[in-house]
């Protein structure tokens, strides 16, 4: 679990910055950042980590040279990023909160990084999960609501408190505000916040083969929205 100490750190401006200016100097003559452990562009932002190679700790967090040093950082796919823990076993559970859009794409790219033996909470499963067969794909009754957000709530504790052997947590769901993004990583110890931030079009565009409900999702998110803290 991340410690306040270190969510602190990866908050910081001066990490923000150090980052920002790291990317922009390893990009290759066509604009792309190479993964530095499997080779492979990194097609998508979000799904770029800075990898501290010697491990960041509430003891170092406050040495430059370990903590802010370039050559201590790799920049690598999430899953490549896992597959280094474990090949070090220096592995520790992590907790990922992915928001977006609604159709952003935040299930499909959860599910292409996660293991076996990670978890997956999305809202869609969970309605799923309980709704009748006589509901529509894309259905949500309102009389199922206080049961389904009962549900959340017993799987974020279940998170929050690292319940049963899973490596990887992956929190789905829409979260456009920055107050409710920054208290739901508070309440579950997250370690990092990731934005699929597909824009709005192409949200509406996959939204186009659902129930016109969804246009509706898609519309009030935006409308909500409010952008991630700029550097």
């Amino acid at each position: 679990m991340s410690t306040p100490k270190l969510q602190a750190f990866y908050k910081s401006q001066r990490w923000q910055k150090f980052t920002a200016i790291l990317k922009q100097k390893r990009q290759n003559a066509d604009g792309d950042i190479i993964c530095e452990h499997c080779g492979r562009p990194i097609v998508k932002r979000y799904d770029m980590i800075a990898h501290h190679i010697i491990e960041l700790t509430d003891d170092n967090v406050d040495d430059v040279s370990i903590a802010l040093n370039p050559d201590n950082i790799q920049l690598v796919h999430f899953r490549c990023h896992n597959e280094i823990h474990e090949r070090f076993g220096s592995y520790t559970r992590q907790v990922y909160i992915v928001w977006g859009s609604p159709c952003a794409g935040k299930t499909t790219w959860a599910n292409s990084v996660a293991r076996r033996d990670d978890i997956i909470m999305d809202m869609d499963k969970l309605w799923r999960a309980i709704k009748s067969e006589a509901c529509g794909e894309y259905e949500k009754p309102k009389a199922l609501q206080q049961n389904v957000f009962a549900l959340r709530e017993c799987m974020y504790d279940m998170i929050r408190t690292r319940l049963g052997k899973w490596h990887n947590a992956y929190i789905i769901g829409g979260y456009p505000l920055i107050a409710e993004r920054e208290r739901l990583q508070y309440a579950v110890g997250a370690d990092k916040l990731i934005h699929v931030d597909t824009p709005r079009e192409v949200c509406e565009q996959r939204a186009s083969g659902k129930s016109e409900e969804w246009l509706g999702y898609i519309g009030d998110w935006w409308a909500r929205y409010t952008p991630p803290s700029e550097v």
